[in-house]
């Protein structure tokens, strides 16, 4: 029975197989502390799964009814098989016998001497702690009793057999070879069965068990090469996650997350695992006086991520903290927000733009709502990843980017709301002329509408997500009482001002008459102005700080008048006596107090009724049918004036 090798055919060939050998090897330990003892049984477990199955169990399997697998280690001259079943004896397999057209069908190939490895480490390691335990003598494996040395002995034995099996995974990656052992091969190389990140990850998996053998050994300067080595291949690994095929992945979520994970794992790893043994072992070079300068740990590991990104980024600065876009899809959502606030200034500066504006003004908030919408997709795609380096920086980068759409958003439409408000106050203030647009009831209930508003996106603004830095989101600290934060706080007090003043001129009107309430919103107001005051003059980057300023305390002289003339009608509601409504000129002498207030004069004064005097009207019978009436007409057509029918100042000459 013979190994049937692939043949080459018109198909092309496989392509190059990409394992995840330290993501594979977490999902399987356990959370920590790992019980290594328990560890090492489930490697045996797990390997006699991987060896099982159909697809390489011939090859994998060490009984001689698969004697014929080229992975067969050939026995010695002289030794033949005597045991009575030959078919279920043991056989021996070398893994590097096989062509790399058979490593490339299934990953098993690599899994097996991954977790051979992994079962001789997690049983070195609980030798280790039953040494350190100075548990001598203690029944252990096997049913016999053993001293510290020989558990030592065991020890290293089971150590150097996981650097062997490390090492023999290393060598799996680089194969080349193309037909099986004792075949011609016609000079060729065949294709290594692994793409380049499965390469790097065996080698860094090699380099950290060969440190940790040294590391026994107490070979703290080999230790340290070793480290050395897998803490900088770990890195490149990292690096590479985000920089490497970036063209294919550009337009695929799930490999941009599988992307986060590589980099967030082995940045983690190479931080809280590699980098301390690495420590240790520098510390006692330099305890034996031994240079350690060309061992020097890279520990700007985590700052150096950001400056791998791809390149064409776009920037955003939200909070004290410069966020970079690197999603296509926020970069284009981005930049078409862009358009679409420059068209909307351009409208706005347009004095004839009438509807226009509206549409582009409810097209750029549509537009802030779309980035929004793309960030917080994102962000749910990293709710289930486990915390850490990589991973906490999206997360930070997505909540900043929603934390500046929000806010820029709401900044719009509270500069909207406040214009709309100046402008009721400036058409129908004090300063208006004409009597029908003076400040009514309406008016100040709508500006007050708008305050309220106004009020609801302040607090908005207050409560938005980011600020601080990727270490406090990690923690989960409360938001930093950072510039933005003060600013946001300061303007909350401002607009509660003004909320109150405008609700105490509805109160303190004629057809609510609620002068006690608006005598305490007024105090309200005026206490919320002076504190507003203070905090506005202590944020020095504020936008249109001084033009608040001026604004607020013009407000505030006006809530001083107003609060004099409430108490006044206050006075004279409560004390009323009289109900007369004559004005003030004609009551001069009068010493009682009005029901409702009472102006100083009529303007244009009231037409009074006068003595009726026969007389004065039979006198004046006598020149009316008289009166010229021609010259009238012509008077009248002269200044475009004609009076038809009855009506009019005249009618009554026509009659008869």
């Amino acid at each position: 029975m013979t190994h049937i090798q692939p043949t080459m055919t018109s198909s092309p060939p496989p392509a190059p197989l990409r394992i995840y050998l330290h993501a594979t090897l977490h999902r399987s330990q356990p959370n920590n502390p790992i019980d290594h003892a328990a560890y090492a049984s489930y490697c045996t477990r797990r390997l006699h799964r991987l060896r099982h199955h159909s697809a390489v169990k011939r090859d994998l399997l060490h009984v001689r009814l698969y004697k014929n697998s080229p992975g067969t280690k050939p026995l010695p001259e002289g030794h033949g098989d005597k045991s009575k079943s030959k078919k279920y004896s043991y056989r021996a397999i070398d893994m590097s016998r096989f062509p790399a057209s058979v490593l490339v069908c299934h990953e098993n190939y690599f899994l097996e001497p991954l977790y051979c490895a992994e079962r001789a480490w997690a049983q070195g390691m609980a030798m280790k702690e039953t040494e350190r335990g100075g548990r001598a003598g203690e029944v252990v494996g096997g049913g016999k009793k053993k001293s510290l040395g020989r558990m030592r002995s065991d020890k290293l034995k089971r150590m150097k057999k996981a650097v062997g099996y490390a090492e023999v995974l290393e060598r799996l990656t680089v194969c080349t070879k193309s037909v099986i052992e004792g075949e011609d091969d016609g000079g060729e190389d065949a294709a290594m069965p692994v793409d380049d990140h499965t390469r790097l990850e065996a080698n860094a998996y090699a380099s950290w068990m060969r440190g940790n053998l040294a590391m026994e050994q107490e070979d703290w300067k080999k230790a340290c090469d070793e480290y050395q080595m897998a803490f900088t291949l770990c890195e490149t690994i990292a690096k590479s996650g985000i920089s490497n095929d970036g063209d294919d992945l550009e337009g695929s979520n799930v490999n941009k997350v599988q992307q986060l994970e590589i980099l967030d794992f082995f940045t983690t790893r190479a931080n809280n695992v590699i980098a301390p043994l690495l420590r240790y072992c520098m510390y006692e070079l330099q305890e034996m006086g031994i240079s350690t300068k060309e061992n020097t740990l890279n520990t700007n590991l985590q700052k150096s991520i950001p400056e791998t990104s791809a390149p064409h980024t776009s920037n955003i600065v939200f909070r004290d903290n410069t966020i970079v876009v690197e999603s296509k899809e926020l970069k284009m959502a981005l930049l078409k927000v862009q358009d679409l606030k420059n068209e909307w200034e351009d409208e706005k500066n347009n004095k004839h733009a009438g509807s226009s504006e509206d549409s582009k003004f409810m097209a750029l908030l549509s537009g802030y709502d779309d980035v929004i919408t793309l960030a917080s997709h994102e962000s749910k795609q990293l709710v289930t990843l486990k915390s850490g380096p990589a991973v906490n920086a999206k997360k930070f980068q997505l909540i900043n980017i929603m934390g500046y759409c929000k806010y820029q958003k709401l900044k719009l439409v509270m500069e909207r709301n406040e214009d709309m408000a100046n402008g009721i106050l400036k058409r129908h203030g004090s300063g208006s002329k004409n009597k029908k647009k003076e400040l009514t009831l309406k008016h100040l209930e709508e500006v007050t509408h708008l305050y309220d508003a106004l009020l609801q996106d302040a607090r908005a603004i207050a409560c938005l997500p980011g600020g601080g830095s990727v270490d406090d989101f990690a923690d989960g600290s409360p938001s930093v009482e950072d510039e933005f934060l003060l600013e946001a706080k300061a303007n909350i007090l401002r607009l509660r001002s003004l909320r109150c003043y405008y609700l105490a001129r509805m109160h303190a009107s004629p057809l609510v008459g609620k002068y006690s309430h608006a005598v305490a919103l007024l105090d309200q107001a005026e206490s919320l102005a002076r504190e507003a005051l203070e905090e506005i003059g202590a944020c020095d980057q504020m936008d249109r700080r001084d033009e608040i300023l001026e604004r607020l305390n013009s407000v505030v002289d006006e809530m001083k008048g107003e609060k004099c003339r409430v108490f006044a009608i206050a006075y004279l509601t409560a004390n009323r006596s009289s109900k007369t409504s004559l004005p003030l000129l004609q009551r001069l002498h009068d010493f009682d107090i009005p029901v409702t207030p009472t102006y100083i004069a009529d303007v244009p004064p009231k037409l009074e009724p006068i003595a009726c005097k026969p007389s004065f009207f039979d006198v004046a019978l006598n020149y009316v049918a008289d009166y010229p009436m021609a010259d009238l007409e012509r008077m009248l057509e002269m200044h475009g004036e004609k009076a038809t029918g009855s009506s009019g100042l005249l009618g009554w000459f026509r009659r008869g």
